[in-house]
C-alpha cells in the first residue's frame, strides 16, 4: 500500500499534488458505484486526500471543474459518461491541468479510445499508475467536443430519446422507436454551405456529423479513423433525402452497419465553416448532450489542447 500511494502521488502530481474527482452518479451505468463506494475505492487504490464533488442540478460538471481549477487542483477527474467527461474537459481545455477519467456511462467512447478500463477500480488504477498524454479536441462555436458534434436528425433523435426514456424507461426498443419519432419531427433536410480548409461545398442533407474519435468511427463502421488519428476532423453528411431513407440510415448507424460511401459523404479537415440557410438557431449535439446554438457555425480541431492520464 505504501508503494501504491507513492505511485499515486507521482501520477497525480504533474502540476500540483491535489486531485479532485467530479462524480456524476446520474450517468448511464446502473451498476456504477455510489458516492460511498467511490470514496472507499479511491482511498484504497490511490490513498486518502482526493476530494470528491458530486454533480447536481445546481452545479454541473463544467462548473465544478472550474471551481477545482480556481482552487488550484492539479488533476481533475471526470467520473461519469461521455457528456460528464466533455463538461469537465471543457473547463480544462488549453489550461495544461490534467484530466483523469472514470468511465461510468453507457458507451464511454472517449475512455475506450484511450484503453481505460470500464470498471471504476481499474480506471482508478490507471489514475494511480498511468502517465499523461496530450490529445486534440474539437470545438463548435468555441464549445468543446471530444467525440463528435452534429446537427440535423441525430440531435432530434437524442431529444426524442430523452423524452421517451423519461416516460417509458431505457430499452433497446425505445432507443429504436426514438429514431423514427425523432425523424418525424425533422421537417426537411438542411441546405448547408460548407467551407472545409478553404474549399467550398453546397450540400442538402438531414445530418452533419463531425467526428474527433477514431474509436467511435470504427464502432459505427464509418471511414475516416486514420484522418482523425492524423489530427483532422472527419465530416459526414447523410445522403438520405426522404424520411424512410433517414430512418434506414439512422438505424444502420446505431447498429454499426453503415454502408460506407453509399449512405454518407465524407470529408476531412481542421477548419470548417457551416451556414444553415436563414436559420438563426439550430439544435446541436455534442458528445450526447444537446442544446440550441446560434448559426452559422465555426468548427475547429485544436491540436494538443487536452492533457489526459492514460495507461
Amino acid at each position: 500500500m505504501i508503494h501504491s500511494t507513492v505511485r499515486a502521488v507521482e501520477a497525480l502530481d504533474q502540476n500540483q499534488s491535489r486531485a479532485c474527482i467530479i462524480f456524476n452518479q446520474g450517468s448511464g451505468k446502473a451498476e456504477g458505484p455510489t458516492a460511498t463506494q467511490l470514496r472507499r475505492m479511491t482511498d484504497d487504490i490511490i490513498g486518502p486526500g482526493v476530494k470528491i464533488l458530486q454533480v447536481s442540478r445546481k452545479a454541473g460538471p463544467a462548473q465544478l471543474a472550474q471551481w477545482a481549477l480556481d482552487q488550484g487542483f492539479g488533476t481533475v477527474v471526470a467520473a461519469g459518461g461521455d457528456g460528464t467527461i466533455a463538461g469537465v474537459a471543457s473547463a480544462l481545455n488549453g489550461t495544461g491541468v490534467t484530466l483523469g477519467v472514470l468511465p461510468l456511462g453507457t458507451f464511454n467512447y472517449f475512455a475506450r479510445g484511450l484503453d481505460i478500463p470500464q470498471d471504476a477500480a481499474g480506471a482508478l488504477e490507471v489514475l494511480r499508475d498511468g502517465s499523461p498524454r496530450t490529445l486534440g479536441t474539437g470545438t463548435i462555436n468555441g464549445q468543446l467536443f471530444l467525440n463528435n458534434a452534429s446537427i440535423g436528425v441525430y440531435p432530434a433523435i437524442l431529444k426524442e430519446r430523452e423524452t421517451l426514456y423519461s416516460r417509458w424507461g431505457r430499452s433497446r426498443l425505445i432507443a429504436y422507436w426514438s429514431v423514427l419519432s425523432g425523424i418525424s419531427a425533422l421537417r426537411s433536410p438542411y441546405q448547408l454551405d460548407l467551407t472545409i480548409d478553404g474549399t467550398a461545398h453546397q450540400v442538402r442533407t438531414a445530418l452533419l456529423f463531425v467526428a474527433n474519435s477514431a474509436y467511435q468511427l470504427n464502432a459505427f463502421n464509418l471511414d475516416g479513423a486514420e484522418a482523425v488519428r492524423d489530427g483532422q476532423l472527419a465530416i459526414f453528411t447523410s445522403k438520405a433525402q426522404t424520411r424512410a431513407e433517414m430512418a434506414h440510415h439512422a438505424l444502420n448507424l446505431m447498429r454499426g452497419a453503415t454502408l460506407n460511401g453509399r449512405e454518407f459523404d465524407l470529408w476531412t479537415g481542421r477548419d470548417i465553416d457551416v451556414s444553415v440557410g436563414r436559420r438563426r438557431k439550430v439544435l446541436v449535439a455534442r458528445d450526447g448532450e444537446k442544446a440550441p446554438m446560434p448559426a452559422p457555425f465555426k468548427i475547429q480541431h485544436n491540436a494538443d489542447a487536452l492533457r489526459v492520464i492514460a495507461p
